[in-house]
């Protein structure tokens, strides 16, 4: 009996997804607190860290469907890993306003498509296409529910800022998932013998 659960690509989106779930999870619930924390700013700065962080994610969005359409998922998953990594470190290591700023946005620019688009792939091919969905959400939400706490306990141990390298960590395994999200050739196959050329 079929079950998307056994199948190594829809597991390795799910893997992919997992570690951008957690990456907008974690900026959610611990993106402020750690701003506030670490650095010992006012609370508005770290309320307004996160809006920085949300505002980029959004651009991320709006822009990101064109960018896939002109470079591909892999590349820009790829790149999209590597925004989030370097922003975490920025903000973990910057110091500085201005380093810290710009990891922000970096990273709000990396998690912004991960999710998306590891949603999509798992629909590329049509037949039970809903099963694959469905796996790889309850992967992806899972993450989002159990990610912060976890996250939280951490925190109390080696400090909420230092705690967001976990994430930054995370991005290694995206990375290495990214290929299972690529576009699939049968999926395009099927696309151009259901349009043929005249």
């Amino acid at each position: 009996r079929f079950s998307p659960w056994r199948e190594p690509r829809t597991l390795a989106i799910g893997v992919m997804v997992l570690a951008f779930a957690l990456s907008e999870g974690a900026a959610s619930d611990w993106l402020s607190l750690a701003l506030i924390d670490g650095y010992d700013v006012r609370h508005w700065v770290g309320v307004a860290g996160f809006a920085v962080f949300v505002c980029s994610m959004m651009v991320g969005r709006l822009c990101g469907p064109a960018l896939l359409d002109r470079y591909g998922r892999a590349p820009m998953l790829w790149s999209s890993t590597a925004a989030a990594f370097v922003g975490i470190v920025l903000i973990v290591f910057g110091g500085h306003l201005v380093l810290v700023g710009l990891g922000i946005i970096t990273w709000g620019l990396g998690a912004s498509l991960g999710f998306p688009v590891g949603m999509s792939a798992a629909a590329d091919d049509p037949v039970r296409a809903a099963r694959r969905v469905s796996v790889v959400s309850t992967i992806g939400y899972g993450a989002f529910l159990a990610g912060p706490p976890l996250l939280g306990l951490l925190a109390d141990h080696v400090g909420t800022l230092e705690t967001l390298l976990v994430i930054a960590a995370l991005m290694l395994p995206a990375a290495m998932t990214v290929l299972a999200a690529r576009e699939r050739r049968a999926s395009v196959n099927h696309t151009l013998d259901a349009h043929p050329r005249r």
